[in-house]
């Protein structure tokens, strides 16, 4: 015969066994990939992207410079060698070199802002790569920690499963077939005890003539209340 003690020892492991498998469940989730290390690798494209495009705007800018000192080179060569005499075309010559001083130096004014600028993003690109460093290297020591843990709770997981079908050899199929389904729902909590009277499962007083039975073990005794197996306690 299958008695209620029998059944409560497998409610143990089953409890146990319920545990592991919701760690396991609960670390394979936390394994791979957190969203902060992904916005910190985001982080870290973008701080690239940004120091690209001002080093891009950079060359550019001196490209146009050197455009610039290309087209004022030659001209002040030609007002100052006296190869040219008419006034006119000098006069001319003068206005045109001005002109090309004054978006040079206007050039030079946003360079320095660029470089400004450029050495701010360049700090900044340091700053989110050093976080982002940090982060991996507390992300591979968080996830060592994870799959140990991961191997032990599989392990006891293993090994409580191993128990649980060295206990069910040999059980009733009836009792067994009720206690599965009162496992299914009551959360797992299929056999409940009596403590002072009562079920401990739904807290409710028991008739006295019910704990007797329970007591005598001679079968299965359910709470009128819960419907949980009852355990003397």
């Amino acid at each position: 015969m299958t008695s209620a003690a029998d059944l409560f020892a497998l409610q143990e492991i089953d409890l146990r066994r319920d545990a592991r498998r919701a760690l396991i469940a609960d670390i394979e989730a936390r394994l791979g990939e957190t969203e902060a290390l992904l916005a910190a690798r985001e982080a870290v494209r973008e701080a690239e992207a940004e120091v690209e495009r001002l080093q891009r705007q950079q060359r550019s800018l001196e490209e146009k410079l050197e455009d610039l000192d290309a087209k004022i080179s030659p001209l002040e060569k030609k007002l100052y060698d006296g190869s040219v005499r008419n006034p006119r075309e000098l006069t001319d010559m003068q206005k045109d070199v001005v002109s090309l001083k004054g978006r040079r130096s206007r050039l030079d004014d946003d360079g320095l802002a660029l470089l400004d600028a450029t050495e701010a993003a360049s700090s900044a690109l340091a700053r989110a790569r050093e976080e982002l460093r940090r982060m991996e290297a507390e992300w591979r020591e968080d996830q060592e920690q994870l799959t140990t843990q991961k191997s032990r709770a599989e392990a006891e997981a293993e090994e409580l499963e191993d128990d649980r079908g060295r206990r069910t050899q040999g059980m009733e199929a009836g009792a067994l077939g009720l206690y599965e389904s009162l496992r299914g729902v009551k959360q797992g909590r299929a056999v409940a005890r009596i403590e002072r009277g009562a079920c401990q499962g739904c807290r409710i007083g028991l008739p006295t003539h019910l704990v007797q039975r329970v007591r005598a073990g001679v079968a299965l005794v359910q709470c009128p209340s819960c419907e949980r197996i009852l355990v003397g306690g």
